[in-house]
């Protein structure tokens, strides 16, 4: 009886257009989000931040609604080139799906070319403070026919070859396939379906629309939110620093644990630019240092040179490598130059990827004036 009267008032909620009312008024209330004491209130800074609920949104609408049976899965973007989210990496090329450990799964997919990519399960909501991993597997551990296809099952009962197990916690999978020269490398063709389905389609619910447009609104809430949480810590204790970060904290939000993270805040003024120096990088699938925004979307790296990594730097006669950040190029005696593109703050985030220890307990920073060092 009760799911037959939630049922009809969810259907009348749609008929009379209460679904879209309150879906647009809770959307308007989000623009508080942009106005709240950390923010900049200079005009760029403020046009950013509605755009970014403008591209939030249509992240939270796919995850929720278009990409959101685990039936009937697929891969989507999250994260690309005009959605980005805490510190995207501009040498990923990511993907999710949406699966449930109820059922069984089979990735199959060709290798590319690309250098390093990895496939993790994640638990918990999904949601960008609650993905913590289950299970990963990235393409040192996968085993690859001659022609360089593969294929991957996920269950919770073990299976023999390339095998992702599932627990009662699994909710979704992060894809990142990492690239050292995105204009050289092919990526990986990755699908993905459900070997045992309940249902014959994956037909829109009408009973389930309004939770799943709930479902979106409250990732762009709590995505713009955790971003603004971490942007005021940085800024009040590793302003201009890259300290090695609290692990644990960046795996809960989805990061990959074969990862290590040195994330933090910059702030310039227009006659400062902040050196970079990182020794003792240890052997690794690769490394990168990049920038991004006040709002931690990764600057226009389609067009400019906002990140460097283990195989597009130039490195010292020691083997360490030296980094200019600066709102100007700097000349030939900097090797590296991160161009801040007239932004006067942002995040910016380090890793090192698949190496076994030994990693910098910081990047070494230092706030210079321009001048002195061009």
């Amino acid at each position: 009886m009760g799911t037959t009267t939630k049922a009809g008032e969810a259907r009348e909620r749609i008929l009379d257009g209460r679904i879209w009312n309150d879906f647009c008024d809770r959307l308007k209330a989000a623009g508080a989000l942009v106005r709240s004491d950390v923010v900049p209130k200079d005009v760029m800074n403020q046009a950013l931040g509605y755009r970014f609920l403008t591209r939030i949104l249509r992240a939270g609408l796919e995850r929720a609604v278009d990409y959101a049976d685990p039936q009937y899965p697929a891969f989507y973007r999250l994260a690309d080139d005009t959605k980005k989210i805490l510190n995207d990496n501009p040498d990923n090329y990511y993907e999710n799906c949406t699966i449930d450990s109820r059922f069984d799964y089979r990735i199959t997919g060709t290798r590319g070319t690309v250098r390093w990519f990895s496939i993790g399960v994640k638990g918990g909501s999904g949601d960008v403070s609650d993905m913590s991993s289950t299970s990963e597997i990235d393409s040192s551990q996968i085993r690859f026919e001659d022609d360089g296809t593969f294929e991957i099952l996920m269950s919770r009962k073990e299976q023999p070859g390339n095998w992702l197990p599932l627990t009662e916690a699994s909710s979704n999978i992060v894809v990142r396939q990492t690239f050292g020269d995105r204009r050289k490398e092919k990526r990986a063709e990755l699908s993905i379906e459900c070997l045992n389905p309940e249902r014959p389609n994956n037909n829109l619910d009408p009973d389930r629309l309004e939770a799943q447009l709930s479902q979106a609104l409250t990732f762009l809430e709590n995505t713009v939110g955790l971003g603004l949480v971490w942007t005021k810590m940085y800024k009040e204790t590793t302003l201009n620093q890259l300290p090695s970060h609290d692990q644990p904290i960046l795996h809960a939000a989805g990061g990959d644990p074969t990862i290590h993270y040195y994330q933090s805040h910059w702030a310039l003024a227009p006659d400062e630019a902040l050196s970079v120096h990182i020794e003792g990088i240890p052997e690794c699938q690769t490394w990168n240092l990049q920038l991004s925004n006040f709002w931690m979307e990764s600057l226009e790296h389609r067009f400019f040179d906002i990140s460097v990594n283990k195989f597009t730097a130039r490195y010292e006669d020691d083997g360490s490598v030296r980094i200019l950040i600066a709102h100007q190029d700097p000349g030939p005696r900097w090797k590296n130059w991160l161009n801040t593109l007239g932004h006067s703050e942002g995040g910016m985030l380090g890793r090192i990827t698949g190496a076994a220890g030994g990693w910098p307990a910081e990047w070494k920073t230092e706030v210079v004036k321009l001048a002195d060092v061009i």
